[in-house]
């Protein structure tokens, strides 16, 4: 085997952040990522916008952003919808790129792929395919090839039992998931069943490129946020706090046994598609502040209603809320909540200069309705001068970290619906889009739901041949540079069109300056490069209603 022969391991752990996995690794609890990173190179990694699930692993996988690649969102966000078809999610067919995976058949190399998540319908690849998030819960060919569906008896893509269980919901909401051992049992559970599966196939199977992704980070996160130790020193569940950094060391070794089992000549991989931190405790009243400012326009849904009582007495609804938890068991009235959520306002967009378009708790679009080229670029500076300015009254400072036209991230674009303009607000923060009347813009929310959502700053490590130990962080890497570097470790020349590049920095000089980077033009899919030839495994209206009640649970949909 030479230089250019290595073979590449990249372990996926959805969700995992350096605030988690910093202090355990320090403190002796993950020996074996420790060792990985104390021997290797490592940063931050910047997921994508929005830091969501399935457009962060299909950067990953494409080596590119979100505008080529077509996925934004679990929805199909800024595509035209058909009438009446409802919530209209992306799956592997929605992907309008070809794989690192792609490349690496048509190179002749041999793929292990297991958990990835938008990978189902299973297609056709150079070696083996278990599907990831997303599968339907009755789905009977999940792999590639088919017949290796069969052979998984005791396998487990996720957990369907809490499925539109959202986790930790306060007083307006009746469905909840509380926080048990016997939750997190079934969290390990899964793990076991993965590990299993995992390492008998790296053992089994012929491979150059070998990729799992686990996601018990994400999992935990979103519904065990608070029982994590780094994270949360004073648990109010001991058992917890301690079962949570159990699964982590459960976790962190099956990291060494895969490393270990890879061989000491493959180069090694370790990331996730996006970090998590706690909810936001404050809201920003986005439309409300565009109503404010002249650019939207409202319409009347009916005369009355709470919002003209309140803004004739001066009361907020944010004040309103915090008056009515005072009040025991006031909140958990059905006719209370439905007073509470009713709206006599809507936003009427054909009327409006400008309006929201909600992409992610801190992430949202704004769309405008200008003509005239000189006009929508008078108009696109002043909005964003504008909202820069918004302050939290508390205090003073602002909100956004970002605001940049939408076309700036989203470039090479085919769906028509992409905002105009974006903006990201500090993840204290979440945008609300409906309209009312509030004592302040930005204010304290009334509803925390969830004790975590993710965040644009993922995990990046890497140790092999030429890669050397480093103390300090890489100080730039996006999810879109994990392919083209994953290429160049194992001798592949990179496609043209990827938007990533190669972390030239993580190598040594003289094994970089030997080793240059190399393209080629792209090849198209595997193995045919005009269109790849998906499962044709139909996905019943059951199977829907799954996977959107698990998404909206997990805080994805709102």
């Amino acid at each position: 085997m030479n230089d250019f022969d290595n073979r590449l391991l990249i372990i996926g752990l959805d969700g995992a952040t350096w605030d988690v996995l910093d202090p355990w690794m320090r403190d002796g609890t993950l020996p074996h990522l420790a060792r990985l990173r104390d021997r290797g190179s490592w940063g931050v990694l910047r997921s994508t916008i929005p830091p969501v699930t399935a457009p962060a692993w299909s950067s990953f996988m494409t080596g590119k952003k979100p505008g080529k690649h077509g996925v934004f969102h679990f929805l199909r966000l800024f595509e035209e919808q058909k009438a009446g078809a409802g919530n209209q999610f992306v799956n592997a067919e929605t992907l309008r790129s070809s794989a690192i995976w792609d490349v690496l058949g048509h190179h002749g190399r041999m793929v292990g792929l297991i958990n990835i998540p938008l990978t189902y319908p299973p297609r056709p690849v150079n070696g083996f395919m278990i599907s990831g998030l997303l599968t339907p819960k009755h789905a009977q060919v999940f792999t590639y090839p088919p017949e290796l569906s069969g052979c998984l008896t005791d396998y487990q893509i996720d957990l369907d039992r809490f499925a539109g269980k959202t986790p930790y919901q306060d007083e307006f909401e009746e469905s909840l998931t509380a926080p048990t051992m016997e939750f997190l049992g079934e969290f390990r559970t899964m793990l076991e069943k993965r590990a299993r599966v995992t390492c008998d196939l790296i053992s089994s199977r012929p491979w150059d490129f070998f990729m799992v992704v686990f996601t018990g980070p994400d999992r935990l996160g979103h519904y065990f946020w608070n029982y994590h130790a780094p994270v949360n020193g004073e648990s109010d569940n001991p058992e917890l706090t301690e079962g949570v950094r159990r699964y982590y060391m459960r976790l962190d070794e099956v990291v060494g046994e895969l490393v270990e089992r890879a061989g000491r000549d493959t180069n090694i991989l370790v990331m996730s598609d996006h970090g998590m931190g706690p909810v936001p405790p404050k809201q920003i009243h986005i439309a409300t502040w565009l109503q404010q400012q002249g650019w939207l326009a409202a319409r009347a849904r009916r005369t009355g209603g709470p919002d003209m009582i309140l803004a004739k007495l001066r009361i907020g609804r944010d004040r309103l809320g915090r008056v009515m938890k005072l009040v025991p068991g006031l909140l958990k009235s059905r006719a209370v909540r439905r007073t509470i959520n009713d709206r006599a306002l809507a936003v009427d967009e054909q009327r409006s200069t400008a309006y929201p378009v909600p992409i992610f708790f801190n992430i949202t679009g704004i769309r405008l309705n200008v003509e005239g080229e000189g006009a929508r670029k008078a108009a696109l500076q002043n909005l964003e001068h504008s909202l820069w300015r918004i302050c939290d009254p508390q205090t003073g400072k602002q909100v956004m970290t970002a605001v940049f036209p939408g076309r700036e991230y989203y470039s090479d674009c085919a769906a028509k619906g992409v905002p105009d303009l974006i903006a990201v607000a500090d993840p204290h923060y979440c945008f609300k889009h409906a309209l009312g009347f509030y004592s302040s813009i930005v204010a304290p929310r009334q509803d925390v739901r969830g004790p975590a959502k993710h965040r644009v700053e993922g995990i990046f490590m890497a140790l092999g041949k030429g890669i050397p130990a480093r103390a300090e962080p890489v100080p730039v890497v996006h999810l879109e540079d994990i392919a083209p570097t994953g290429l160049h470790l194992m001798g592949l020349p990179v496609p043209t069109d990827m938007d990533g590049r190669v972390l030239t920095e993580i190598l040594a000089k003289e094994y970089a300056r030997s080793r240059p980077v190399a393209f080629e033009e792209p090849k198209g899919f595997w193995p045919d490069a005009r269109r790849p030839d998906f499962s044709r495994s139909a996905m019943s209206a059951e199977d829907e209603a799954i996977i959107e009640n698990q998404l909206r649970a997990l805080g994805y949909l709102e």
